[in-house]
């Protein structure tokens, strides 16, 4: 199974897992880590161990809020250049649901491929202008 990192500032990666959860029910493998209180090297470190839990598995990827903050910084650090190691940012709702949909189906790269268009489809004006 790919396994998903939400990894976000505060409490909002967990929120989302915590509303897939409520609509789908418990999901292995989806966990979430904030980067509240810790430093850039605590960070790293937590990352680098949540990729080691998985050792053997088919890959993973981490799904962040923003490029260029300190879980951006962190994620490409730990993740390195594995080929079964992909870094997504923007996170949404739509994005993780579509993961945990199609994450036995395919492999890593057309899965992520997936979950960004998925992500950038849930991104529209809704009325106004």
């Amino acid at each position: 199974m790919i396994r998903a990192l939400v990894m976000t500032h505060g409490q909002f990666g967990a929120e989302l897992v915590r509303v897939v959860e409520l609509i789908l029910g418990p999901i292995e493998g989806l966990s979430a880590m904030s980067n509240a209180g810790r430093s850039a090297q605590d960070l790293q470190r937590a990352v680098e161990a949540w990729l080691a839990e998985a050792d053997g598995d088919e890959g993973e990827i981490v799904l962040i809020d923003d490029y260029g903050g300190s879980c951006a910084n962190a994620a490409i650090l730990a993740c390195g250049d594995s080929p079964r190691r992909s870094i997504v940012s923007g996170v949404n709702l739509a994005m993780l649901l579509g993961y945990v949909t199609w994450r036995d189906r395919g492999d890593h790269g057309e899965l992520v491929s997936r979950i960004v268009q998925k992500g950038r489809e849930a991104i529209t004006l809704v009325g106004g202008r």
